[in-house]
This record gives C-alpha cells, sequence and structure tokens, in this order.
C-alpha cells in the first residue's frame, strides 16, 4: 500500500516514541545515550548515502498498484471488511461479532495488523449500531489513525452513568450533527461513538442522502436514507435497525462490487425505487449474513452477480444464511463463499478487470 502517513499519525508516533525514551532513560541512561549515539551516526550515514546516491531513495510503487483488494475477514457471526483501492488508499467497513469483545477481537485486530501496512485507514465506515457490526471498531481507532468516519445519523445514550458522562462532554458542534431523534444506549455503540468524535481531525460524515468516495480510475457510490427517511424510520424494530446500512457500488475496471451492511427487504426495496444502479454487477456481499428478509429476488435480479460472500459464524442462532436466502442465490447462479466455511475471504480485481478468489480454508465444501 502507498505511505499515506498524516500528520496525526506523526504525532502520534512521535509521542510514542517520546514516552518509550523516557522510559528507557529512567531505566538506563547509560543504554540511553549509548542508543543516541548509534541513532546520530546513523542519520549521518544515510544523509551521505543520500547526496551520493539519491536515486536509492526514490519513491516505491506500492505493491496494490492496479488492483483492487478486498479483505472478508472472519469474525464468526459479523461483518469486517477491509478495502486496499488501486491508489492505495484504504477502508475498513465495520468490525463485530456477535459474540462480544471476548469472541473474535484480538484475531480481527491481528488480521487487520497483518494487512494495514502503515497503521492509519483513509476511511472508516460503520453500516448501523448492532454489536457485530460495531464491536470492536473502538479498538480499531485506538490502533490506526483514521482520516474519515462515515457512521450513521443515530446519537449514542448509553444506560451507563459514566459513559452517558463521556458522551455529553463531546463537542457541542460534532454532537449536533446528529439530526435524527432515536438513540442507542449500548455500551459497544457508546464506546465507538465516543472514540469516533474524540479521533483527533478526523472528519465525521453521516450515512444520509447519496454521496461517493472516488479515486483516479475507481468510484464507490453509497446509496443511504435521507434525511425525511430517517425522520420516519424510528428504530423500534430489527428491520428498520437494520434498514439504515447504506448500499454501495464500489466499480472498477468494468466490475462492480455491491456490499450492503445489514441491509433487508426494507431498504433493498427503497434502493429499487430509486433506480440507481445498471444491472450486470459481479459480486455481492450478502446482506445481513443471509437471512430470510435479505437479498430479495428482486434485489438480487436487479444487481444480477456472478459471486456472492456471505459473512456468517458457525451455528449462530439465527439459522443464518437461511434456507430462502441460498436458495434465492442458487436461483440466480451466484457462486457462494461463506466465512464460515472458507474462513477469510479474499476479492482482486486487476486493471484489466480479472477478479480472482482467495480462502483461507482451500478444502472448505
Amino acid at each position: 500500500m502507498a505511505t499515506k502517513k498524516s500528520n496525526n499519525s506523526k504525532s502520534k508516533q512521535t509521542q510514542k516514541a517520546v514516552r518509550t525514551a523516557k522510559k528507557l532513560h529512567k531505566k538506563n541512561p547509560k543504554l540511553f545515550f549509548a542508543i543516541v549515539a548509534v541513532v546520530v551516526i546513523a542519520a549521518i550515514a544515510v544523509g551521505v548515502l543520500y547526496a551520493v546516491r539519491p536515486d536509492l531513495f526514490g519513491p516505491k510503487m506500492p505493491a496494490t498498484e492496479g488492483k483492487l483488494t478486498v479483505h472478508f475477514v472472519d469474525v464468526g457471526q459479523g461483518d469486517c471488511i477491509y478495502l486496499i483501492f488501486p491508489d492505495g488508499k484504504d477502508m475498513l467497513i465495520d468490525c463485530g461479532s456477535e459474540g462480544g469483545p471476548n469472541a473474535y477481537r484480538d484475531s480481527a485486530i491481528a488480521d487487520l495488523n497483518e494487512i494495514v501496512s502503515d497503521d492509519q485507514l483513509d476511511y472508516l465506515m460503520l453500516t448501523h449500531g448492532d454489536m457485530d457490526h460495531v464491536a470492536y471498531l473502538d479498538e480499531v481507532l485506538a490502533e490506526f489513525d483514521v482520516d474519515n468516519i462515515y457512521m450513521p445519523n443515530i446519537k449514542s445514550a448509553p444506560s451507563n452513568e459514566n459513559l452517558a458522562a463521556e458522551v455529553a462532554d463531546l463537542p457541542a458542534a460534532k454532537l449536533n450533527k446528529f439530526t435524527d431523534v432515536d438513540t442507542i444506549s449500548t455500551t459497544t455503540y457508546a464506546n465507538f461513538f465516543i472514540a469516533a468524535l474524540t479521533e483527533p481531525e478526523a472528519n465525521i460524515i453521516l450515512n444520509v442522502g447519496n454521496y461517493k468516495i472516488e479515486g483516479a480510475d475507481y468510484t464507490f457510490d453509497f446509496w443511504c436514507f435521507s434525511a425525511e427517511d430517517w425522520a420516519e424510520n424510528d428504530l423500534s424494530s430489527a428491520e428498520e435497525k437494520n434498514a439504515v446500512s447504506p448500499i454501495g457500488i464500489l466499480e472498477y475496471a468494468g466490475r462492480r462490487v455491491v456490499f450492503t451492511g445489514d441491509s433487508n427487504e426494507m431498504n433493498e426495496t427503497m434502493f429499487l425505487e430509486d433506480n440507481l444502479l445498471p444491472k450486470n454487477c459481479d459480486v455481492l456481499k450478502v446482506g445481513h449474513h443471509g437471512s430470510e428478509t435479505s437479498s430479495t429476488q428482486e434485489f438480487l435480479d436487479f444487481i444480477d452477480c456472478e459471486y456472492a460472500v456471505i459473512c456468517v459464524g458457525e451455528d449462530n442462532g439465527y439459522g443464518h444464511p437461511t434456507e430462502a436466502a441460498l436458495d434465492r442465490l442458487k436461483a440466480t447462479n451466484t457462486r457462494v463463499y461463506r466465512t464460515d466455511l472458507h474462513g477469510n475471504v479474499v476479492l482482486t480485481v486487476d486493471n484489466t478487470g480479472n477478479l480472482t478468489f482467495v480462502t483461507e480454508k482451500t478444502n472448505a465444501a
């Protein structure tokens, strides 16, 4: 991935380095000064080399140049999707599991540390506030510097008094961005909400209306509830909570990948009515882990994908993916990859449109 360090990232790294140096100096002053001397000598040597052979310090092409890579990270019953765009920028969509903090937190962060090359994320998106999508995002924000955060138009109103006090102390200018009257009271959402609104220099963008992320040769269009839709949707049911998930269409090299969060028949229908997307897409991230009320036949017929990925946990208690959803995918001749069967699933699209999948469990059914 291309180097994308922000000033904020450099500031955090500098602070960490200073703290480490202070600890070392206090514990062993002689060793501290010896290390400083070595560093100074090394810096002088590098400077001399640069003066003689500046070509050795020229920019290197990122390993992902000309490729779109999508990692569907196995977090059991939940979503964690990491994208590397062809220009080296990256994005994380959701990171959580139904099992809570003790289930996949460590493995999810470890997997992300392996594939995020520079401790920084250009974009982070939370599709909606359920635990299996948000549970680990506070840890992500602690681990990585994030430039842009896309999130639901919903304030946190935690029942925990300490968290409620932290939310109340957040900057009013940021809190006032959230216009929906509904709130979410869970601890997991509060932890994310606080981390997001206190992430230094991060832009906060609400999932309202239509917007896009784009580079020189790719576009990522998102359809979200309008302000009026948010006002009418009262989050009184699981269906309404899930339906605030954006539907995103990422297009690169003539290929289209569809992202859905926990979209269902409610917002899928609204999306179809807006007629925003041409047919002939290629890959679908199946909505709501393959629930019965997601990936309706009309939606599948409209996007017309050849491949699908279901992020789902083994023996999840919900019956996901349901036979009804699988039957609909089968009827449209869609080849399905599942994280419960295949582990981590990696999709790559090269600059000629060649599309490949690599799975962690190669012998899975």
